[in-house]
């Protein structure tokens, strides 16, 4: 079990009440169509069972395309006569079996829409509208450099109002991120992301993410743009990218049956990889939104995934301890990264896209040589050095980890503490003082500071060079 993720889960759902919600009800005067009235249905009870990725008894009903194909039980949807179409009856309870399976019946007005949807024909989008469009978005590609790109780093400017209500208390710290170039540090909230400056400790503005939950947050390479990715668990699950500068949403990529857990930007802009409870690695084009590809190799939950700084490597971790890095291009393996025991939490590439670390619930982080594949030291992260006997065999788990762009590593983990490293695993410093446990570490852009995130939904803040308090961020701000 991902033993971090679903407590984090569980924090959210005791901070801001049941993730589950009734599904949008439609304009009784508007015609009922797939697209803006019978997928929000289909969403909120059905497409954790019968979506792209797992199509029970062959049933995917996430697009219009595959809703109208039906499954190995024949036509679904029978435009024009609901009572020979399969989805009515068996959401209606006339035939076995019943759907959902596992659940009450479905409203009897969300039944009512998809009656009404399929006596009028089953059409897809409302009347009138065009069909849709093969998507296309700026995006604005970018030279892949290592070093700091011409021109002042993005910070943003004059960012649109936004209008949420606070928690009832703090939202656990589900992602964190610092801008490469720039003293700023995202935040994930109840669905909001904070932008806070890293060197005033100010709050800069908020993103709304109504998506629910960010478990993601990722900066592209070059400051520009800002990745948040998460959902509404066993319900839907997206990224979202925005422009710093701006705070306006560029694009949207993918549309999952669950929530999305690790996510990433290419440094070039290009492509985006989701991946989450579905076991799959997606590697999306940015631009279009076309699939590019789409990976069946972990055989848990992805939980963790970073394209390398140079753009050639994506790595990818799950729930069961497996770990790899792929070629981007192809979607190849590249490495199989097998030495972890218990779930992968987080992965960090060096500056130099030489080396990688991984974080895992085993107790410990692995760094791993880009050329090769092979692991060049293995540390326990949360265990005093100096213990030794049964303290030292006793290994709390890993929950972050991040190189800085200077190659020093931070980690956080189960013994409620976070620790300080040189790029060679030794032991720097030891950063106490935590109420619950830090889920998420990230060292500002120049690496003088060090964020870290808890349960509480605080982020504290420490000077790296001499490990001293430096002041506190939260995800329920006045």
């Amino acid at each position: 079990m991902l033993k971090h993720i679903l407590g984090i889960v569980a924090s959210s759902l005791a901070v801001c009440g049941s993730a589950s919600a009734q599904a949008p009800k439609a304009d009784p005067k508007a015609a009922v169509n797939y697209k803006d009235h019978v997928l929000p249905i289909l969403r909120m009870h059905c497409l954790n069972c019968h979506n792209a990725d797992k199509p029970k008894a062959d049933l995917d009903v996430s697009t219009y395309a595959a809703i109208i194909a039906g499954g190995s039980s024949g036509d679904t949807v029978k435009p024009g006569n609901p009572g020979q179409s399969l989805l009515f009856k068996v959401t209606n309870h006339e035939v076995e079996p019943h759907m959902p399976p596992k659940g009450p019946k479905i409203p009897e007005g969300e039944i009512a829409i998809l009656k009404k949807w399929i006596e009028g024909g089953a059409p897809e989008t409302a009347v009138g509208a065009a069909k849709t469009a093969s998507r296309k978005v700026d995006v604005d590609p970018v030279a892949v450099t290592l070093g700091k790109p011409d021109g002042p780093p993005p910070m943003p400017g004059n960012l649109p109002s936004v209008s949420l209500a606070k928690t009832a208390r703090p939202h656990p710290v589900t992602a964190l991120a610092a801008s490469p170039w720039a003293p700023l540090i995202a935040v994930a909230g109840h669905e909001r992301v904070l932008l806070y400056n890293s060197d005033t400790l100010k709050l800069l503005g908020t993103l709304a993410f109504p998506e629910r939950i960010p478990y993601v947050l990722k900066f592209s390479r070059n400051g520009k743009w800002l990745l948040a990715a998460g959902g509404r668990g066993a319900s839907a699950g997206k990224a979202v990218i925005w422009d710093v500068t701006t705070g306006k949403r560029i694009t949207e990529i993918g549309d999952e049956a669950d929530i999305v857990l690790a996510a990433d930007v290419s440094p070039n802009h290009k492509l985006v990889a989701l991946g989450g409870p579905g076991k799959l690695i997606k590697i999306y084009d940015t631009a279009t939104g076309e699939l590019k590809h789409k990976i069946k190799k972990h055989t848990d939950w992805v939980t963790a995934m970073e394209f390398s700084p140079d753009g050639a490597m994506l790595a990818t971790g799950d729930r069961n301890g497996g770990a790899f890095i792929w070629d981007v291009e192809t979607g190849g393996i590249g490495f199989t990264l097998g030495d972890h025991k218990d779930a992968i939490t987080a992965l960090s590439w060096r500056a130099d896209s030489q080396m990688l670390a991984s974080a895992s619930e085993d107790g410990k982080v692995i760094l791993w040589y880009a050329e090769d594949g092979f692991p060049t030291r293995t540390f326990n992260a949360q265990v005093d050095p100096k213990a030794t006997g049964a303290a030292r065999n006793k290994l709390p788990g890993v929950l972050g980890v991040q190189y800085s762009r200077t190659g020093q590593i931070a980690t956080c983990g189960r013994d409620n503490s976070a620790r300080l490293w040189s790029g060679k695993g030794d032991q720097a410093a030891r950063l106490e003082g935590f109420a619950d446990l830090p889920s998420r570490v990230a060292f500002s852009h120049d690496g003088g500071r060090l964020f870290v995130g808890d349960f509480t939904g605080k982020v504290r803040v420490w000077t790296v060079k001499d490990s001293q308090p430096a002041g506190e961020l939260t995800t329920n701000p006045d």
